[in-house]
């Protein structure tokens, strides 16, 4: 049983201004799949990601916040 005074951890919003982020944790926190996040971009739909190396890709949190910004303007 938790102590109901005690505050609850939780961990922070990976969608975080200054943040980079993994195509793994952003899809889950957009509420799309991994697939139609590269679809969105291929059609340039969606912010153009950043390679880091061969196998690491992220995307600037502010790119991305700044993209729902204008979905939710839409």
């Amino acid at each position: 049983m938790q102590n109901p005074k005690k505050p609850q951890i939780t961990p922070q919003d990976p969608l975080q201004a200054g943040a980079n982020l993994r195509v793994s944790t952003l899809a889950p926190r957009l509420g799309i799949s991994k697939s139609t996040i590269w679809r969105l971009v291929r059609e340039g739909k969606f912010p153009k990601p950043i390679k880091l190396s061969d196998k690491v890709t992220v995307w600037k949190a502010d790119a991305v916040l700044a993209w729902l910004e204008s979905k939710e303007a839409a």
